[in-house]
């Protein structure tokens, strides 16, 4: 529902929208993030960006960015670095589209200009380039 409404293009879906990202922290799935992070981004309306620089500022929520190798193989499946870097990068492009709040979401995207998976490397080049 929430990716519908973002979607929409409608402003209106951007106070619910809103209202979702306030109940998320490193506890909630990945699919909640994810959908509020696309829907936030198809509205791009600046009110978003401070929420969401908040949401990213909270425990557990950033800093997943991979600079060095780390192995893998020893931790627990929930233990490892899979969740937390996907998250924390589709809300800092989400944040960076909407318009930015202090500069939290181009930076974000620089970290991980130099993360060691390269797919992470290439999507925060890719959305920086882009403007």
């Amino acid at each position: 529902l929430i990716l519908a409404l973002g979607y929409s293009g409608d402003r209106r879906a951007v106070p619910v929208t809103l209202e979702k990202l306030e109940t998320l922290d490193a506890d909630v799935t990945l699919s909640h993030h994810r959908s509020v992070a696309l829907a936030l981004e198809a509205l791009g309306d600046p009110a978003a960006a401070e929420p969401l620089a908040r949401l990213l500022k909270k425990p557990g929520m950033s800093g997943h960015e991979m600079r060095k190798l780390e192995p893998l193989y020893d931790q627990q499946r929930e233990k490892r670095r899979r969740e937390g870097p996907l998250r924390e990068i589709v809300l800092a492009r989400a944040l960076y589209r909407c318009g930015d709040h202090e500069g939290l979401g181009e930076a974000i995207l620089r970290h991980y200009q130099g993360d060691l998976r390269g797919l992470f490397a290439r999507h925060a080049t890719d959305v920086l380039a882009e403007d």
